[in-house]
């Protein structure tokens, strides 16, 4: 090799040296930048716990004192609120319905719609659901359908001593309800075949037809929807559901998993006024809602194909604080067990920065500068969080949220 080609070959490789180190410093300060733990945000989740939204970080990053310097910023860019004190509203407010129980069908008519009922109407035993082929169809109530034709001669059965019960109930039957149909009960039929029904003659025979009577689990019932017409048969004349409102909200897992029936809770009706109760029902969700068929069960029912959503309940015995309001939005407060009446300082929850160790910290807007203050935190409610330690950090500091 020439003494030019010698020089020529050191000056490569001086170039390519200079090259690779070039690269390892960009490296190394792009390692640096993603391991800044003030990158490290806090997020609430939906049922009111927090999390991290991470990168990595060395150990060697772990804090020495609970406060860090000052760092300069464009603060103009910033979303900043101040920090308060006071007690922390530690209640939980769930948007709910006044509803009644899920809606069924009743039994499909056998014969031709002469008459339907209306919507919103009240029924009680007795009285008259629909009109088939002329003659009234009345609501009887029990806990099955009526099967079969029920006369002297008969097997004994539940459903005789069904039928028994409500006519005992309109004043027809006059002995004690059971399972066996005698010349008692073929008497009780024939007269409420000729008062009730209006049938006369050979056609009020003391012979119980299934068709006469439309069944539900209790009475009275509520007519909810009427999608039958005049004329038609082998269709269900309407949907019903019972009279009695409940409040109902859907809630997160989380909230599933905290609440219990028997815990206090308050309803805001619509007109501000709130009464004092408990949960009556948690759901814990997750099962299967298929259509609703037969009788109303009280549980609520979703989309073929879907799983249910956990939610809470409230019954209400005295149905005279609702009933005026009929179904509506209200609101359902549960307080949080583990509230105090201590006043601390309070911040936004997205002014939380998770750090190392389980920690979090707050970015204080000092002059153009930021600088970051570790806090130990207490309740989180209503997107704030109560503060129970923080050196340096008093009532109107300004604190950057996300």
């Amino acid at each position: 090799m020439t003494r030019t080609e010698t020089r020529r070959f050191f000056k490569r490789r001086r170039t390519v040296a200079i090259v690779i180190a070039l690269v390892a410093v960009a490296a190394l300060a792009a390692t640096a930048a993603t391991m800044r733990p003030w990158t490290l945000i806090g997020r609430m989740t939906a049922d009111g716990h927090l999390s991290a939204q991470s990168v990595g970080q060395s150990a060697g990053s772990a804090r020495a004192s609970t406060r860090s310097s000052a760092r300069k910023v464009d603060v103009t860019t910033l979303r900043a609120q101040p920090v308060t004190s006071g007690v922390l509203n530690a209640e939980i407010r769930l948007g709910a319905t006044l509803t009644y129980d899920t809606a069924s069908d009743f039994a499909e008519a056998t014969g031709i719609i002469t008459q339907l009922p209306v919507a919103g109407k009240q029924i009680g035993t007795g009285e008259q659901v629909y009109e088939m082929d002329g003659v009234p169809v009345v609501l009887f109530h029990g806990e099955r359908p009526f099967w079969r034709t029920l006369d002297t001669g008969v097997t004994d059965g539940p459903d005789v001593a069904q039928l028994e019960q409500n006519l005992a109930e309109l004043g027809y039957f006059w002995g004690a309800p059971d399972n066996h149909f005698d010349g008692y009960t073929k008497e009780a039929v024939r007269q409420w075949q000729r008062w009730s029904l209006g049938l006369d003659g050979d056609v009020a025979s003391g012979v119980f037809q299934p068709s006469s009577v439309a069944v539900a689990p209790a009475a009275p019932i509520r007519i909810k929807t009427v999608a039958a017409k005049l004329g038609q048969t082998n269709v269900s004349p309407a949907t019903y559901t019972g009279v009695t409102l409940h409040a109902q909200a859907t809630i997160t897992a989380g909230q599933a998993a905290t609440f219990k029936a028997g815990d206090k809770a308050k309803v805001v009706l619509p007109d501000n006024t709130t009464l004092d109760t408990t949960l009556t029902a948690v759901d814990q969700g997750g099962q299967s809602s298929g259509a609703s068929t037969g009788q109303s069960s009280g549980q609520s029912a979703g989309k073929d194909g879907q799983v249910t959503q956990p939610s809470v309940r409230i019954d209400f015995p005295d149905q005279t604080q609702v009933a005026k309001f009929g179904p509506t939005a209200v609101q359902i407060i549960v307080p949080n067990a583990d509230a105090s009446n201590e006043e601390t300082l309070i911040v936004p929850v997205t002014a939380l920065i998770a750090s190392a160790g389980d920690t979090y910290a707050v970015e204080v807007i000092r002059g153009d500068a930021l600088e970051r203050v570790t806090v130990e935190i207490g309740l989180v409610a209503n997107a704030q969080v109560q503060i129970l330690k923080a050196d340096g950090l008093k009532v109107g500091d300004r604190v950057v949220i996300s």
